[in-house]
């Protein structure tokens, strides 16, 4: 409430010793309250002190610092109690770049910002996974390594404008997505969207370089792995370009864990030392040529067919074949669609593979009007790709189909009780809406008990 008076004190004092605004815009956050929405108060035990948050508290340290008060000994009875609850283990150490990413992160909530302690330690976490994936990466390169210019044509023909291209697909993926985050960056910011710009910048480096990209350029990157020379140059200059660009662009919202790697970078490269504070923001203009839509189409692709090999791999293949690897057939109603599967299985292996389980052993696209052998665990990837995993041999295929049947049974009587339900004289006068939603749970059940009895006979 005194905030305007702060900021007209600043205009006034400003204007009569420099006749000069200070600032022509003001930028007001939300009032910060516990998880519950309420009001931080000292009787409520529930008041959160950032230094705590930064450098972690113990529990009887907070409870003791209740009793230093002046509170009504009833008033710290009660605030202990709430400590208790709400911090039974103390508040978890998570660091000052953890705790500014949170708070920006909680301001597109609106007026108040619901302050939860775990969701700051997710993003101490996501500080982690920066800092071991940019280690990983600072491995793959060479002594001696020196950046020189991405190796790609340019494409001036394309409908969008002059367009990169590049003889790898992860490559060129990872330089469009580096290049739609830089921009939305820089868009979010210039709107004081903060929120939906850590959610660009998170997006990019937790999904797309290191849940994707990294695992797709293990092969290339592996000095065992039978690779064209030029291809792992490529894979290298993309993946610095990613880590100097990406920096820069998290370094507002992080600015002490990406300055260390940053340096390392630097290094790496053989470059000077000079701070990531006054280095150049990337805003997406410089990588405009790197959009590239078909690409992302083409990668997604990839990605959806990976997530249903994994997917079928984490149902059937728990605990003791945790680590087996399994042959995969992929089936395409689509020729370019089995194109594109065929030239990248690599990739594909790479993407399929996860922290506990291998590549799968092999991935063979079927030809056209070729059935996979029998004993094969079924997923629809998509509308035209189906997915097999081998399990004969390895799984109890009875117990499965047992399994299965009984999920039939399930989904039969929910889908009965809903036609039921539709065929009651009454239905007609329902709302649409409610009629709408029936319709699309019923639609959903007869998918269900379609996918399952395939599963079922290819698994007989």
């Amino acid at each position: 409430d005194i905030l305007f008076f702060w900021v007209a004190r600043m205009v006034m004092c400003s204007l009569a010793l420099t006749d000069k605004l200070p600032f022509t815009e003001v930028y007001l956050h939300a009032m910060v309250r516990d998880k519950y929405g309420r009001k931080m108060s000292k009787s409520l035990g529930n008041v959160v002190d950032p230094l705590e948050v930064i450098n972690g508290y113990k529990l009887t340290d907070l409870l003791a610092k209740l009793d230093q008060g002046n509170l009504d000994p009833k008033e710290v009875a009660k605030a202990k109690d709430a400590q208790t609850k709400e911090f039974p283990g103390g508040i978890p150490e998570c660091g000052s770049d953890a705790l500014r990413f949170g708070l920006l992160a909680y301001t597109q909530q609106g007026r108040d910002v619901n302050l939860d302690i775990q969701r700051i330690l997710s993003y101490r976490q996501f500080c982690n996974k920066l800092w071991q994936a940019t280690r990983f990466a600072l491995q793959k390169f060479p002594p001696g390594f020196r950046p020189e210019p991405l190796p790609c044509v340019i494409d001036a023909t394309a409908p969008n404008g002059p367009t990169a291209v590049f003889d790898s697909l992860a490559d060129a993926w990872i330089l469009d997505r580096l290049h739609a985050a830089c921009a939305a960056v820089d868009a979010h910011l210039k709107a004081y969207e903060i929120a939906d710009a850590i959610s660009a910048v998170y997006v990019f480096w937790y999904d797309d370089f290191c849940s994707t990209y990294l695992e797709a350029t293990k092969p290339t990157l592996d000095p065992a792995m039978p690779v064209p020379e030029s291809a792992r140059r490529a894979a290298r200059l993309t993946l610095y370009t990613c880590l100097h660009f990406g920096l820069r662009l998290l370094h507002p919202f992080m600015p002490f864990v990406t300055e260390e790697l940053y340096q390392r970078v630097r290094l790496l490269a053989g470059l000077e030392h000079s701070s990531c504070m006054i280095a150049e923001f990337p805003d997406g203009q410089a990588s405009a040529v790197w959009a590239n839509a078909k690409v992302v189409a083409r990668m997604e692709t990839l990605r959806t067919v990976a997530a249903a090999i994994r997917a079928v791999r984490s149902e059937y293949l728990r605990g003791e074949h945790d680590r087996y690897a399994p042959e995969v057939f992929v089936s395409c109603g689509d020729a370019d669609t089995a194109a594109l599967l065929k030239a990248e299985v690599p990739t594909l292996g790479a993407l399929a593979r996860s922290s506990s389980q291998p590549p799968p052993a092999s991935i063979a696209v079927l030809p056209p009007n070729c059935a996979p052998p029998k004993g094969c665990a079924l997923v629809n990837a998509s509308t035209d790709v189906a997915v097999f995993v081998l399990l004969a041999g390895v799984v109890d295929l009875g117990a499965e189909v047992a399994r299965l049947e009984k999920e039939v049974t399930k989904v039969q009587g929910f889908k009965d009780k809903l036609v039921k339900s539709m065929a009651s004289p009454n239905y007609a006068k329902a709302p649409a809406n409610k009629r709408a939603e029936d319709a699309t749970k019923l639609a959903g059940f007869d998918a269900q008990l379609a996918t399952l009895a395939d599963a079922i006979a290819q698994l007989k």
